[in-house]
């Protein structure tokens, strides 16, 4: 097994992951490498009751390129995301690109990268502001832009550009997917349900 997260509630939990482990090793001859794996805590957990066999990793994980475990791990993988983003961009801008080439770019490539962040993390307000300065800087290679950004975002028949609200559409993408597992889960006192629901509260105050 290589690169496997595990999550486990209690001591026994940990102890039933150990003896599964042993039974798939003996089965086929591998062996877990105890000081390359590492256990995150959440919650509370008693270290003298609950021994674990794991280094104890006291900052962040990271978990399918998302951060997780402590203050600025949101930040720390849009930030990262960001920066795939903007070196896919640089390649792209060696290209004579007209600006409905680099609309079309920003939504068919910047986009869906940009987009799996939001299966883990809101939108923050700095990302947001960084999100909006890639965009129109690559547009108009330049921290100055030409035309109102809100005539960019229109459609052509709207005379705009068709540039994507790329914030928006990410903001779209977190509240939807939030809204999905809320009504698939049907057990209102799990604590994911209880996630979700805070991340909806902004949006339900809105619809009123």
């Amino acid at each position: 097994m290589d690169e496997v997260t595990l999550f486990c509630t209690d001591g026994k939990s940990v102890q039933s992951l150990l003896e599964a482990c042993k039974d798939f090793g003996n089965a086929s001859g591998a062996k877990i490498n105890m000081d390359k794996s590492q256990a995150k805590l959440f919650g509370r957990w008693d270290l003298c009751i609950e021994p674990l066999p794991f280094p104890i990793e006291v900052g962040l994980v990271k978990i399918l390129s998302f951060w997780f475990g402590g203050p600025g791990a949101a930040v720390k993988s849009w930030n990262e995301l960001l920066a795939k983003a903007k070196q896919k961009q640089g390649f792209w801008s060696l290209r004579h690109l007209s600006i409905e080439g680099k609309a079309l770019v920003l939504r068919n490539d910047s986009l869906p990268m940009l987009q799996y962040g939001t299966h883990a993390w809101p939108l923050l307000a700095n990302v947001t502001r960084a999100v909006n300065s890639m965009v129109f800087h690559f547009v108009w290679q330049s921290k100055m832009d030409r035309v109102k950004r809100s005539v960019m975002h229109k459609e052509h028949r709207k005379r705009g550009k068709a540039v994507p609200d790329i914030p928006t559409i990410l903001r779209a993408f977190f509240v939807c997917g939030c809204v999905r597992l809320t009504l698939l889960n049907e057990n209102k006192d799990h604590s994911a349900y209880r996630v979700f629901s805070f991340f909806l509260l902004p949006v339900w105050r809105r619809l009123g």
